[in-house]
């Protein structure tokens, strides 16, 4: 590795200060690709009635742009290996507002999956090249810095997408609020045409690939516990709707109050996130899993104990939130001549983690009833905790891992 890393060349189209405006338009990019992606969760039956086809036809769209998006997230980094991130950037972006008019005027379900298959082409491309333009963006001790900033464009899209989009999808419809996300995704891509930097790849004379890549000691055992972690936090996400109608018999209010917490408990995670994994990265690589089996098990405990219920809720928020951060920051500093690959393994963690997600907590919910999902959810997490604690074990994050780029 440290034969490779020598090989790095610095970047000459970035200047060293950091490019904070390009940042905040990276994070609104992740803001409007997230609610994008999340609207028709909360859209679900009135696109479906809307189409004339069954919720669970209608259901595919989520699963194919989740799909998608893992397979642009492994291929396009190593197709578009030397052009400009800044050109890759905009081209998401550009199809994310594609994707939305698309799906705006949308007369059936065929033209609706090809506007989510644009998405999941945008939202996979995006995520794998975020990681290496944002350590090209800033300098080496504020990259965890600028990932919380840019992955609170996740918590505002939980914040937001949902219960905003629930709410005008019923006074204006579903398709005037794919239409104004397209609105919204037209003014971030003109903030990043004026903000984003040329950001060329950086010039790398070592041919690890993903395939290489995995073979490095202990980086297999890390993506696994990357995938592990994304998928228990799925479980729990996807599943939480149910889970506070039909376990803790919530009234609606109650339901609206859980999400506010939630999403209030993710942005207080990516906002402080920065600062924390900056400086104990390992202990909150290996504590954040144990602390979500703790909270996980005790979710059972929710019909007895509301108020506890609510905290629990709001912690798994905290928590998912700030998974993205760690693995980000761990990446930079584990793999940093190899971020574009690592960032294409990360993207599809990311894709893959709600596809498995869906599949193993829905499948435990319909034979078990939907309290099998938290000691379940609970066995994932365990696993990612041995997983990561085995992997820094083969590959420790020493003094000379964290600043080798």
């Amino acid at each position: 590795m440290s034969r490779s890393i020598m090989h790095v060349k610095a970047e000459p189209s970035i200047k060293p200060q950091s490019k904070w405006a390009a940042i905040i338009s990276l994070m609104l990019g992740v803001a409007v690709l997230i609610s994008a992606e999340l609207l028709p969760v909360s859209l679900l039956t009135e696109m479906a009635k809307a189409l004339d086809v069954s919720t669970g036809v209608a259901g595919q769209m989520i699963s194919t742009t989740a799909t998608l998006a893992m397979l642009s997230g492994l291929v396009l980094p190593a197709l578009f290996k030397r052009v400009d991130r800044r050109k890759l950037i905009l081209s998401f972006s550009l199809l994310l507002v594609l994707s939305c008019v698309m799906t705006s005027v949308a007369s059936n379900l065929w033209l609706l999956l090809v506007a989510r298959v644009v998405l999941g082409i945008a939202i996979g491309g995006f995520w794998a090249i975020l990681t290496p333009v944002t350590m090209q963006l800033v300098p080496a001790e504020r990259v965890a810095s600028a990932f919380s900033i840019i992955f609170s464009g996740v918590s505002l899209a939980l914040v937001v997408a949902a219960p905003l989009g629930s709410y005008l999808g019923d006074i204006f419809g579903w398709r005037a609020v794919f239409t104004t996300v397209g609105i919204l995704s037209v003014g971030v891509l003109l903030l990043q045409w004026f903000s984003v930097p040329s950001v060329t790849a950086a010039s790398v004379h070592h041919s690890d690939g993903m395939g290489k890549l995995l073979r490095r000691p202990g980086v297999m055992l890390a993506f696994t516990a990357m995938l592990l972690s994304f998928t228990g936090n799925q479980m729990l996400y996807i599943y939480m709707r149910p889970y506070m109608e039909s376990y803790l018999h919530f009234n609606i209010e109650q339901i609206s109050l859980s999400w506010v917490c939630f999403g209030v408990a993710s942005f207080v995670g990516v906002t402080f996130a920065g600062v924390l994994v900056q400086r104990l990265l390992k202990q909150i690589l290996i504590g954040m899993p144990i602390a979500m089996v703790l909270v996980a098990l005790a979710l059972l405990a929710g019909p007895q104990l509301h108020l506890l219920a609510f905290v629990l809720i709001a912690s798994w928020g905290f928590f998912g939130a700030v998974l993205p951060i760690i693995w980000s920051t761990w990446i930079t500093r584990a793999l940093p001549d190899a971020a574009d690959s690592a960032g294409g393994l990360y993207s599809a963690a990311l894709q893959l983690a709600a596809i498995i997600g869906a599949s193993l907590s829905g499948t435990a919910i319909d034979q078990m009833g939907i309290s099998a999902n938290m000691p379940l959810t609970a066995t994932v997490m365990a696993l990612t905790f041995i997983l990561t604690l085995t992997s820094l074990q083969k590959r420790p994050l020493t003094a000379t891992t964290q600043h080798s780029a």
